[in-house]
């Protein structure tokens, strides 16, 4: 008995991995980003362990892809706890006045993987040397792309006494066009950074 119990479950088990591999389009944020590089690795792991064939789709930013998620045209998608957040419990739950998602119902955390830390950034010869330096100054905003960024900074600002009134706001779109803004001094004082943390 317990011999044909294992030949059948390998025999299930060589069936399966001779059949075709199921595919899926995994969501990320443009290359260069965290969250990218995240994306490549998963869909390089999966495929490698013949669990999935994953491509890799990237988008401008992890706002841009949610509602894709919920109409089921993009099976999975690397994205934070704000967007997320926000977008599953629709426009009812604000964070500082605000939540601009689309109600998404039918997403699910499949895996969670590793905290971002964020921080404001400034260029090395800037006088901005705390928050409260910030008043009055141009500070990255809006990002339609990356609505958690400006979650991130209002919750800095905040933390300061100080709201978007306060600054002087550059809208960008999103992570990227922030980072070029401040590196090639483009009319940014501060802007906002992730970076994994342990």
């Amino acid at each position: 008995m317990t011999r044909v119990g294992l030949v059948i479950t390998a025999v299930l088990l060589l069936a399966s991995a001779a059949s075709a591999q199921p595919s899926a389009m995994i969501a990320t944020n443009p290359p260069g980003s965290v969250n990218y590089v995240v994306g490549n690795a998963l869909a390089k792991v999966a495929t490698e362990a013949g669990t999935a064939r994953l491509t890799v789709q990237p988008y401008a930013g992890s706002s841009t892809f949610l509602p894709m998620l919920e109409s089921g045209e993009v099976e999975l998608g690397i994205n934070n706890a704000i967007d997320v957040g926000l977008a599953y419990n629709g426009p009812g739950f604000k964070i500082g006045g605000r939540n601009p998602f689309p109600h998404t119902p039918g997403l699910r955390l499949v895996m969670r993987a590793f905290p971002l830390m964020v921080a404001p950034v400034v260029r090395r010869d800037s006088p901005i040397k705390t928050i409260h330096d910030v008043k009055g100054k141009r500070v990255t905003g809006e990002y339609p792309a990356n609505l958690a960024i400006w979650y991130n900074i209002f919750g800095q600002l905040s933390s300061a006494g100080l709201g978007w009134k306060d600054v002087r706001v550059v809208p960008v779109a999103g992570l990227n066009e922030g980072i070029d803004a401040l590196v090639q001094g483009r009319r940014v004082d501060l802007r906002h950074q992730w970076r994994q943390g342990a």
